[in-house]
């Protein structure tokens, strides 16, 4: 069950990575609000459809309220992140979204004065190092694209902790099913509020936005939540850190972005202090010793 649990778990995050190219090119026809209103509307409506059926939707006033504020924040760090993505590569965009291990620290010790471990620290210190790589030392420097993608990936850092205490109290299914549908509507007032809603598509269009909606929303979110219970949490990090790598080899074959060394390498040192933690922990066991 395991090996099959992690096959289906890198499946996701190779399409997750291919997201990023898939979705590039339709936000020259359509809004970012509406963009993410077809997705997480139709993706929303699939999971709370599955979950129906399989008779595992349990909706409390507490978990609604709760689903309701981590919706709102995943709104907004998705706003950050598409909005980014027209105006930046996709290397550049996967790396820095991959990259709220710097904020999450920070945003933990403003909010609860928890003071960061030497461990945390050392993370923190080497995904700047790299975030300032793919950044600043780029041939076109930090731009738009990455600054709003950047505040996004701070704002998903603080949905992050929001949601892991929440989904300790409430049914995981349930609460991404709320969630999913809450940033749908968000989206879908904001398009109605900022933009002109569109379904001028041609056929390939349609099904890449029913793809991003229905398999790589609804269906793999619910599968995530399956494939969690079977997983580690160290062996679904390991699997996670090689989304950006998958974005940024699909935006290199479909897109024909090109890679600079220092954007390679910027992901590189963003992906080893994403794994730090599990580094510590091998050593810790193998040699008794722990950073």
């Amino acid at each position: 069950m395991k090996k099959y649990a992690e096959f289906g778990l890198i499946l996701i995050v190779a399409l997750w990575g291919l997201s990023f190219s898939l979705t590039k090119p339709l936000l020259s026809k359509v809004g970012v609000f509406n963009f993410l209103a077809y997705r997480f509307l139709l993706g929303g409506l699939m999971l709370t459809v599955i979950l129906l059926v399989t008779k595992r939707m349990r909706v409390s006033r507490e978990l609604f309220k709760s689903a309701l504020v981590s919706g709102t924040l995943l709104f907004l760090a998705f706003y950050g992140h598409i909005e980014g993505l027209k105006h930046t590569t996709v290397a550049k965009n996967a790396f820095i979204v991959g990259s709220s291990v710097i904020f999450i620290p920070i945003l933990i010790y403003i909010i609860e004065k928890k003071k960061s471990s030497y461990l945390t620290l050392a993370q923190t210190g080497i995904a700047i190092l790299g975030l300032a790589l793919i950044t600043l030392v780029s041939v076109d420097g930090i731009n738009y694209g990455d600054a709003i993608t950047m505040v996004g990936t701070v704002l998903y850092s603080l949905y992050t902790i929001k949601v892991e205490k929440s989904v300790r109290k409430f049914s995981t299914d349930s609460f991404t099913a709320v969630q999913l549908l809450t940033v749908g509507v968000l989206s879908l007032i904001a398009t109605l509020a900022f933009e002109t809603p569109t379904a001028d598509f041609a056929m390939n269009e349609w099904l890449t936005i029913g793809f991003l909606a229905f398999v790589l929303t609804g269906f793999f979110y619910y599968l995530l939540n399956i494939i969690q219970s079977v997983l580690s949490a160290s062996n679904v990090t390991l699997i996670f850190t090689f989304e950006p790598f998958f974005a940024t080899l699909f935006g290199w074959a479909f897109l024909n972005e090109s890679v600079t060394p220092q954007i390679l390498l910027g992901g590189l040192l963003i992906t080893i202090s994403v794994l730090l933690p599990n580094i510590s922990r091998k050593l810790s066991k193998e040699v008794g010793y722990e950073l």
